[in-house]
């Protein structure tokens, strides 16, 4: 004799019941947030510029700085190029400015001979050397700089050696 099927029935859902409340859905697990004022530590960052040949553009402008009349420099390196800015003492007259830019232009290809140096001793635009050469050392990538950059190359025409 067969089974009814309503007593078939109520097991296979009392069953089915029982395993959709025991095994159903959990509460979400959701990370519990660090307590007010509990330090986190800092993720750990690679230095933007690690590539940045910062010992090339302080030999140069150090060894710039060398050089009679010349009251200061600063240099950056972009890619294979050098852009040096001198500040000249005050009593410089202006036909000697050329002549201590070539003297500097030299010297400095001498110490670096794989790059294209660009001097200048314009006020505008040794400003923007040091603007640039002051954000990449606070730790700005250079290529935050490419425009400025560019610009200062425009301004600058290339003397070669």
């Amino acid at each position: 004799m067969k089974p009814p099927k309503a007593l078939l029935i109520l097991p296979l859902t009392a069953l089915l019941g029982a395993s959709l409340v025991f095994g159903g859905c959990s509460a979400a697990r959701k990370p519990t947030p660090p307590a007010p004022g509990t330090p986190t530590a800092p993720k750990a960052t690679t230095p933007a510029n690690q590539n940045y040949p910062k010992g090339v553009a302080d030999r140069v402008a150090n060894e710039a700085q060398k050089v009679t009349d010349v009251r200061g420099a600063t240099a950056i390196v972009s890619g294979k190029n050098i852009y040096l800015g001198l500040d000249l003492k005050p009593n410089v007259a202006k036909t000697r400015t050329k002549d201590v830019e070539r003297a500097v232009l030299n010297k400095v290809k001498d110490m670096e001979p794989n790059y294209t140096v660009t001097v200048t001793s314009n006020v505008d635009t040794v400003t923007r050397i040091k603007n640039v050469a002051r954000g990449i050392s606070q730790g700005k990538t250079v290529s935050s700089f490419d425009r400025e950059i560019r610009e200062i190359g425009n301004r600058m025409t290339p003397k070669t050696k």
